[in-house]
């Protein structure tokens, strides 16, 4: 009977660990990005990471959207987006200030490419100047 209750005991702590588990009903969100930059005579190099709600809170490079400018949703419409993990380049050519932008879906699961209302991604930006 010891054996029985050991047996039990052993698949209840395994179903308990596996529905702790990070799978597909897990409620991790992507709730923040933050912009870093380092520059390289004319050139500057920006990278994000994202704070999520759950393990692993920190990602570096978090996969994003990068655009130069503003962020502007259009009003009513998806947008559009490709996440790179590669750092987003920039040569500077003497502009003044400028920013950066970046979004990223909320949903750790979504897909690389897509379309999705503004509502469900987390955007950031960062302003610069060239050296």
């Amino acid at each position: 009977m010891n054996r029985l209750r050991a047996l039990v005991l052993l698949v209840a702590l395994t179903l308990l660990s596996l529905s702790c588990g990070s799978g597909s009903g897990s409620s991790r969100q992507l709730q923040s990005i933050a912009i870093s930059q380092v520059a390289n005579g004319q050139q500057i190099q920006f990278i994000a990471t994202g704070t999520f709600s759950a393990p692993p809170t920190t990602v570096t490079p978090l996969p994003v959207n990068w655009s130069l400018g503003l962020l502007a949703p259009p009003p009513g419409e998806n947008l559009q987006y490709t996440l790179t993990t590669q750092p987003y380049q920039f040569d500077c050519t003497g502009q003044g200030p400028m920013q950066v932008s970046t979004l990223a879906p909320a949903d750790p699961n979504a897909p690389t490419t897509g379309s999705l209302p503004f509502a469900q991604m987390v955007t950031a930006a960062a302003p610069f100047s060239c050296p």
